[in-house]
């Protein structure tokens, strides 16, 4: 009998055991880390390979043209998002690391589209208190889809990709458990708990938002409320995994457009082929700006609509700062309208132009330095 009783209190153990393991196993998550072919990319990215070492891709870096690019930016840097010609190598073989590696201002990986993913930092001066750059969230220079245009006109998130996990539905993020990005350490971003509640790990992850699934792969998960995170430090060895050619914009005395910073609401962006070039054109609010009208007056503008377009070096309007002068206080910008090669698909009548400066060639600018200082 007792020997009986003793067998029966096995098998409850037993039992009980192999629940808590079935349970533990999926609460866990096994991922889906077949990525070697299409099905784990959107159509954007392209010439997918594989070798023991390295998953390659490529693609032009734009997302999705249902994705609303630009809109929702409050401080813009007048730069555009134009196709790229992107060449990824992500290694097959990430480590985890005892020591963690901060992030930069830069690129931190790449969305499953092919759009770069950068740290949520800005390009300007780092805090003396807090050591950190402003995050471009919170500065309002990101578009509701979580990305902006950077200084080489190269669309990136600095959070979450918000309209991509969208476009990728619940079905591949929840119940396959497929990534939406990978890191530059190599590691899987995934976006477990934004459409299921019951998947969410938010309070499982470690200092860089990792964790680690039912069959030992590490990943980064991304915070579905604000400030979206994507991740907080590489629990891997970061690499080189990116190469890029580009032809860079310029105006019409050569000069590379590096775009500079003004306070500009976008409420519409689009783009279009044209005869003449890709035309690019932002309408929106101009909040806060001294303008510069003729050399010697200045106009102050306050939530002025208007247009800031290109579409090709003698066909544009755009904000550039202008000389200094004893005169003036604060910083002047001026507004370049340049008109004499348009494309006649570009319909002027439909513009909205700022008051354009009038007078001699100011001197070019070079692009303010993004070292920290």
């Amino acid at each position: 009998m007792k020997s009986h009783m003793f067998n029966s209190f096995q098998t409850i153990v037993v039992a009980l055991v192999m629940l808590f393991c079935i349970q533990y196993v999926a609460k866990a998550h096994t991922l889906h880390s077949d990525y070697c072919h299409q099905a784990t990319f959107t159509d954007e990215a392209y010439n997918i390979a594989c070798d023991e070492k390295y998953l390659r891709f490529s693609s032009k870096g734009l997302p999705d043209d249902q994705h609303i690019m630009m809109v929702g930016i409050d401080a813009t840097n007048q730069q555009v998002p134009i196709s790229h010609n992107y060449q990824f190598t992500i290694t097959r073989s990430p480590v985890v690391n005892k020591t963690k590696v901060a992030t930069e201002a830069g690129a931190i990986g790449v969305a499953v589209n092919g759009v770069p993913i950068f740290d949520p930092s800005t390009q300007g001066k780092v805090n003396k208190i807090s050591g950190k750059r402003p995050h471009t969230l919170l500065e309002g220079e990101l578009d509701s889809c979580g990305g902006h245009a950077g200084r080489g006109d190269d669309y990136h998130y600095h959070i979450a990709p918000k309209c991509l996990i969208e476009q990728l539905g619940e079905n591949l993020i929840e119940v396959k458990k497929q990534p939406i990005g990978f890191a530059k350490d190599g590691h899987p971003i995934h976006a477990l708990g934004w459409f299921n509640s019951e998947n969410r790990i938010e309070d499982k992850l470690d200092e860089c938002r990792g964790y680690t699934d039912a069959t030992g792969r590490y990943f980064y998960n991304v915070m579905r409320e604000a400030n979206w995170d994507v991740l907080n430090c590489f629990s891997g060895t970061p690499m080189k995994f990116s190469k890029d050619k580009w032809v860079s914009r310029s105006d019409q005395r050569g000069f590379e457009i590096i775009g500079y910073p003004i306070k500009y609401q976008i409420s519409e962006y689009s783009s279009f082929e044209t005869e003449l070039g890709t035309c690019h054109v932002m309408n929106g609010l101009l909040k806060k700006e001294q303008l510069l009208i003729t050399p010697n007056r200045t106009q102050k503008i306050r939530n002025k609509e208007g247009n800031i377009f290109y579409c090709n070096a003698k066909c544009y309007g755009m904000f550039f700062e202008a000389d200094k002068k004893p005169s003036f206080k604060g910083r002047v910008m001026y507004y370049d309208l340049i008109t004499s090669r348009c494309p006649v698909s570009l319909n002027q009548e439909q513009l909205t132009f700022f008051d354009a400066y009038e007078g001699p060639a100011q001197k070019y600018k070079p692009p303010q330095s993004t070292k920290k200082k």
